[in-house]
């Protein structure tokens, strides 16, 4: 029988980074839930040429973010909140009003140069200007976000998360089905949606960066991030910049059917990213105090959960696509395996990389990005030519195991000259997990047509993962909520 009162007391014993951990992980996923939910209908009151432009945009936008904002909210923000603990809301201050000055930079010369960078993107101007209005308030949000994740405050967040997913949603919704333009219409709706969200934020943000700064934590800042702007760079170009090239190569209605299928295989990065975001502070925590061992052990039990649900989503992929899309956009399901475990290396390298991130080794995150995004572009321009947008799929899941194997190898790098050991993780377990998901995602190629196969894998899953539930939850909570007090 549910015992809700035993439930209600289990959840008031959590610690703090548990509960914050856990309010995190599922805001993200109301609000990616809320987008996937309303996909089935986007598939079908916007045409497939529409769905890839609105695409197409996503990724322009992610791409001219980079420049723009150098995405000081992300790693060096999050990192140094941790180390100048004592000075925080200066350093806070400082990062935002640097944020500032780079953006009126930009917004000169891309305002004086509008029309030609209109055709160099390939869309309209309003495009572009919606594009810098929506980037300069979610960065507002991105960076009170991570200080509400550093400081394990949920409840705010969690709310203004769900209020703007489901504003947007709505307005997008009601934008598309009134205007003959769909893909414009969602675009203005959602630039529209985001101000309206976080409005008071990027009021807040910008008292905050006039009321105190200090150049020495500018020049910490760009120190840290300019050797990364190359990696981010890069992992936009390694996650979205397919769409691009199979716009312009294979056409917009490819491009839609490519953005869907990328979109629902990439359903795993939302759980991915939450855990990432949730986590990150107490695994940057736990590297400072040389507490190792905790660190080993809860990584593995993190890394075994996300390879099942990737292999869960893999065997319900036809489903999936079934649901969320007309049946001209089926012949895509063939990538959503490929897809998938792509995720799956993407977190991987990510536990690797919080050391190059934590120890500020950030030029072998440049080499290493740079490296996968070029042999990306290269391998894309020779196979999608010749094999269609599917390759797509093939060359990202390649670069992104090299990628990791790179990061693997820094890692072992980095951790002998700081700490004298060769490597904290199970190293022989991770790679046995990998080479076996690999081989799952081939199988399942073939095993698309054969239904009761299929879902007697997805029932053996669960049951294994239902009847180990009570010792992951125990590792999970072994995590202590203390934050660093020195």
């Amino acid at each position: 029988m549910f015992d809700l009162k035993a439930l209600k007391n289990r959840y008031k014993s959590l610690p703090d980074q548990a509960k914050a951990a856990l309010w995190f992980t599922i805001s993200n996923f109301i609000q990616s839930g809320i987008s996937y939910i309303s996909t089935p209908i986007f598939t079908r009151i916007m045409s497939k040429g529409e769905y890839g432009i609105f695409g197409v945009y996503m990724t322009w936008q992610n791409i001219v973010s980079i420049f723009v904002t150098m995405n000081l909210a992300s790693g060096v923000y999050m990192r140094g909140l941790i180390k100048y603990d004592d000075d925080r809301k200066r350093f806070s201050a400082s990062v935002q009003g640097l944020f500032i000055l780079l953006f009126l930079i930009w917004l000169l010369p891309i305002a004086l140069m509008l029309n030609g960078i209109s055709e160099l993107l390939a869309m309209p101007r309003g495009f572009i200007l919606g594009m810098m209005t929506d980037l300069f308030f979610v960065m507002s949000f991105r960076f009170w976000s991570v200080q509400r994740r550093v400081d394990y405050k949920y409840k705010m967040m969690v709310f203004l998360t769900v209020f703007n997913a489901l504003l947007k949603t709505g307005l997008e919704l009601a934008a598309v089905m009134m205007f003959e333009d769909g893909a414009a219409a969602r675009i203005y709706a959602m630039v529209i949606a985001d101000v309206i969200s976080f409005g008071i934020l990027w009021v807040k943000m910008i008292t905050e960066a006039v009321r105190d700064f200090s150049p020495k934590y500018w020049k910490y800042s760009l120190g840290y991030n300019i050797p990364l702007v190359p990696h981010y760079l890069s992992q936009v170009i390694m996650n979205q910049s397919d769409r691009i090239m199979i716009k312009d190569m294979c056409g917009e209605d490819d491009a839609g059917e490519y953005t869907l299928a990328y979109n629902l295989a990439t359903a795993v990065q939302i759980l991915t990213q939450a855990i990432l975001n949730a986590y990150n502070p107490w695994i940057y925590q736990q590297i400072k105090k040389k507490n190792y061992k905790d660190l080993r052990s809860f990584s593995f039990i993190l890394l075994l959960l996300v390879a099942a649900v990737c292999l869960l989503l893999m065997l319900l992929a036809p489903e999936v696509m079934f649901i969320f899309a007309p049946a001209d956009y089926y012949e895509a399901v063939k990538i959503v395996p490929t897809v998938t475990i792509s995720v799956y290396f993407i977190f991987l390298y990510s536990l690797y990389a919080n050391f190059e991130f934590y120890f500020e080794k950030n030029s072998y995150m440049m080499v290493a990005s740079t490296c996968a995004a070029m042999l990306n572009i290269a391998l894309n321009m020779v196979f999608i030519p010749q094999f269609g947008y599917m390759a797509a799929a093939y060359t990202t899941l390649f670069c992104y195991i090299a990628y990791t194997l790179f990061h693997y190898v820094v890692m072992r790098i980095v951790l002998y000259k700081e700490t004298g050991l060769k490597s904290v993780y199970n190293d022989s377990a991770i790679f046995m997990l990998s080479l076996a998901l690999v081989a799952v995602s081939v199988v399942l190629l073939i095993l698309y047509d054969h239904i009761i196969i299929r879902y007697l894998t997805v029932m053996a899953l669960i049951i294994v993962l239902v009847y180990n539930r009570e010792k992951i939850i125990k590792v999970l909570k072994q995590n202590k909520k203390e934050k660093d007090p020195s």
